[in-house]
């Protein structure tokens, strides 16, 4: 699969969850046409590079349990611009630095 491909798979899963209708594991997979598993992949790579995403029983509905959105591909946390200015993680770390005016 190509880059731009999962990149477009995981834009259309972040628009679900923002709509709250991903529905369960099997109505998420359905919708995008994937199996259960492949699915689960996809949400367990995008909680380790930072979607805060949480499964809620009551709606059967995937959600973000923070605020933020998700800017040129990737999601952004509402955060102070003090823990902007450098971030690190994964296993991989790598770091951010933000230009500041």
């Amino acid at each position: 699969m190509s880059f731009i491909k999962y990149l477009n798979r995981i834009k259309y899963i972040d628009c679900l969850i923002r709509k709250r209708s991903t529905g369960d594991l099997l109505t998420l997979s359905k919708k995008l046409e994937l199996s259960k598993s492949a699915v689960s992949y996809i949400l367990k790579e995008m909680k380790e590079i930072g979607f805060p995403i949480k499964y809620s029983k009551e709606r059967s509905s995937y959600y973000y349990e923070e605020k933020g959105k998700m800017t040129e591909q990737f999601f952004l946390k509402d955060m102070p611009d003090e823990e902007l200015r450098k971030i690190t993680g994964g296993k991989n770390s790598f770091q951010i630095f933000f230009k500041t005016q």
